[in-house]
């Protein structure tokens, strides 16, 4: 953001713009689940996908190949099971989507 003076700091922009903290907030609160999540997730898919979001009762990650998300529906149940019970989040669907561009 610019004023008369040149450009705000990224912390005045925060204090300023409540939307955009909230995002950031937001966004801090997805990673610290997703790495949470990720030492819980079965074996075999550990690190294979990424939470992004979470919507109503749907948790939305990205996977990187068209394999690895597969595999991700292959243990859905388990991923289920665990949001649910271990983090005590309603979710009653996995919606993944691949992202070809961003590959690890």
């Amino acid at each position: 953001m610019r004023n008369s003076k040149g450009f705000h700091s990224i912390s005045d922009s925060m204090t300023q713009d409540k939307t955009l903290s909230g995002l950031i907030q937001r966004a801090n609160q997805l990673k610290k689940l997703n790495d949470a999540l990720q030492k819980s997730l079965p074996a075999p898919v550990r690190g294979m996908c990424q939470l992004a979001n979470i919507k109503g009762e749907t948790a939305v990650f990205i996977c990187y190949t068209q394999m690895e998300a597969s595999k991700i529906r292959m243990y859905s149940r388990s991923i289920l099971q665990t949001l649910n019970s271990e983090f005590k989040i309603s979710i009653k669907k996995l919606q993944l989507k691949v992202d070809l561009k961003h590959r690890k």
